[in-house]
């Protein structure tokens, strides 16, 4: 059973610059540990058991155990369907690696390598963002335990240990779970970071050739590797890549601190952590945010510069940041949860109250990218409005199938801006864009939803329109042109005069015109370029559009 969980949101939303920052208190005890791709479903545990956190309904417990006597940290998929934390199997009595599917709101656990240690077999540490993977602990009896990964298709797989007699941890994975981050011990206890790339073990040196300290965290792409600095390194929080080996990020904003990495971005852009006083807890240092162009920024001076207020507050343990960049997740100096979001919007239209106007046989241009989630996919959206105006029945097609459109797209559209009734969507018509039909009433407003498959990116959208009703059909029946496709002329005939004619490239671009053609009229198309037209007819003032090729 789910249960609802106090919380308190404070916001500011700065809506003429189109800057979207918000920091949102999730409450005492709430630790927030990781996101899903856009940092619109937050999850972590409250001590006792797990939760998830969205904006619409806050905090809800889901079950399961936290890692006090069970270890483990929990975790989301990127699309916020999925949840891996540790979970009592009530078959066996012990803490075992689980899934929760928020959905159907079950758990289901997958048990261990064989042994247990006081009440728990395995533990979950990480999930890949497809979802397939869950990593962590598995006991192999009381005093060892090996790094685990478990996906859906081969089940349970012991990493083993490349330390006879030592034990090894996963705790994290890339987005496809074949690259792995943790830890190894070595044969004097130390913690040395380890990456399993398909299972091989490769352990982290710093360039001195010191022992790099455990590894915590994964950029998607699999390249970037966090973790907790050392001696070796003056205790720096540091990033590593097979490429470059180990980089440190400080140095410690005070002498004496000490640094860990504790999340990475998709792409390896952004990198959040923390410094600390030492033995002090985490809660008492400063929370970190880093990239190549800016550095690394103290997280708390970065959010109240965006105008956020903490309460007096400092982001002191940041411990997950979406893919995208965007959001934040941690706790703070008194030990409540934070979800602090940094994106930028550069969409004017990102949300559907705000939605641009668009008509007939135009191309607009836009982009997802640093917009917000209104709903569909967990990915970011852009609106634009249709309005009948009291034109005549129309099919109406939108068109995503530009060379100018560099993601894969779903396009939607609503009735309302409550987005509650879908009318038609398409995913993949065009390779991984998208293009749909639907007929426009001729009375109602139409609400169009550009978002993306998990990606975001820029957009062309063609918006092409045919009349269904005007004259008699038997009347349109009487109309013909040809060839097409034709690489040289286009004959059109029709028993009535034909008012005008009007040739539109496909981004909407006017490319010939001509009006008082007869009943007949040849169009010279031997100098356009080849590909797809839009020829609009009009006829004793009633109007359809037709699709032209060019060979």
């Amino acid at each position: 059973m789910r249960h609802k969980y106090l919380f308190t949101t404070v916001a500011l939303i700065f809506s003429g610059s189109q800057l979207f920052s918000q920091y949102t208190d999730i409450g005492s005890g709430a630790t927030a540990t990781a996101t899903n791709s856009d940092g619109t479903v937050v999850v972590g545990d409250v001590g006792s058991e797990h939760f998830m956190w969205t904006a619409s309904s806050g905090v809800t417990l889901i079950g399961g155990v936290g890692p006090q006597g069970y270890g483990g940290q929990t975790g989301v998929n990127a699309a916020g369907t999925l949840i891996s934390g540790t979970r009592i199997n009530p078959q066996t009595g012990l803490g075992e690696l689980s899934i929760y599917e928020i959905a159907a709101q079950t758990w289901t656990s997958y048990g261990g390598i064989g042994g247990s240690s006081g009440s728990s077999t395995s533990s979950a540490w990480g999930m890949s963002s497809d979802g397939s993977t869950v990593v962590g602990l598995g006991w192999v009896n009381a005093g060892s335990a090996h790094a685990i990964r478990y996906d859906t298709a081969n089940g349970m797989f012991d990493l083993g240990s490349t330390v006879s007699g030592s034990s090894s941890r996963a705790n994290a994975c890339n987005a496809d779970g074949s690259i792995i981050a943790g830890w190894q011990d070595a044969t004097n206890g130390f913690r040395q970071a380890a990456v399993w790339t398909n299972g091989v073990q490769e352990l982290l040196t710093h360039n001195g050739g010191g022992l790099a300290s455990e590894a915590g965290c994964i950029s998607g792409d699999g390249i970037w590797v966090g973790g907790g600095g050392n001696s070796n390194n003056n205790y720096q929080a540091y990033r590593w890549s097979s490429s470059t080996g180990i980089s440190d990020i400080g140095p410690a904003p005070v002498n004496g601190w000490r640094g860990s990495t504790t999340s990475i971005s998709h792409d390896g852009s952004t990198i959040v952590g923390f410094y600390r006083p030492w033995p002090a807890p985490a809660t008492l240092g400063n929370g970190f945010i880093y990239t190549d162009s800016d550095g690394m920024q103290d997280l708390t001076l970065l959010a109240t510069s965006l105008g956020m207020d903490l309460q007096g507050r400092t982001l002191a343990l940041p411990l997950g940041i979406s893919a995208d960049g965007s959001t934040v997740v941690g706790i703070d100096n008194t030990g409540s949860g934070f979800v602090v979001r940094l994106g930028q919007s550069t969409a004017i239209n990102d949300l559907c109250s705000n939605a641009i106007e668009i008509e007939c046989f135009t191309t607009v241009t836009g982009s997802t990218t640093n917009a917000t989630d209104s709903g569909g996919n967990a990915s970011d959206d852009v609106f634009y409005k249709f309005m009948a105006n009291g034109a005549t029945q129309q099919t109406i097609t939108l068109s995503l199938c530009s060379v100018n459109t560099n993601f894969d797209t779903v396009l939607r559209v609503f009735d309302n801006c409550d987005l509650s009734n879908e009318i038609v969507s398409n995913d993949d018509s065009c390779g991984v864009q998208s293009e749909l039909s639907f007929e426009n009433d001729g009375v109602s407003d139409y609400f169009i939803m550009v978002e993306g498959n998990g990606a975001t990116g820029d957009f062309e959208l063609l918006i092409d329109c045919v009349t269904l009703i005007g004259i008699a059909d038997a009347q349109w029946d009487s109309f013909s042109f040809g060839p097409n496709p034709s690489s040289h002329f286009v004959d059109i005939r029709h028993n009535q005069a034909i008012d005008q004619v009007v040739v539109y490239t496909i981004l909407g671009q006017k490319q010939y015109q001509a009006s008082e053609l007869g009943t007949q009229s040849r169009i010279d198309i031997s100098g356009w370029s080849s590909g797809v037209y839009l020829m609009s007819v009009n006829i004793n003032q009633q109007q359809r559009t037709f699709k032209l090729i060019k060979a």
